[in-house]
């Protein structure tokens, strides 16, 4: 089988926690923080990702943000401790 990902990731994951009307409501690296915002949500929003790389000045998106909001609410209905 072959691998589409590196052994090593070093990229940076950021969340993005939406309202019904796509409206931010927060963003940062802790996914914890991002389930406990879409909660606070009433789970009609969306949990978004993105990978960003930086050097020692600039950091940048590499694609576009991911939606991963139906992966962790049928993780959270299995019982999983996302």
């Amino acid at each position: 089988m072959t691998s589409f990902h590196p052994k090593e990731y070093n990229l940076i994951n950021l969340y993005e926690v939406t309202d019904e009307q796509g409206v931010a409501l927060w963003g940062g690296n802790n996914q914890s923080e991002a389930i406990n915002w879409y909660l606070r949500g009433n789970e009609a929003g969306r949990i978004l990702v993105s990978a960003w790389d930086s050097n020692e000045e600039d950091a940048y998106m590499i694609g576009r943000p991911i939606d991963i909001t139906d992966i962790v609410t049928k993780a959270m209905a299995y019982g999983a401790d996302v």
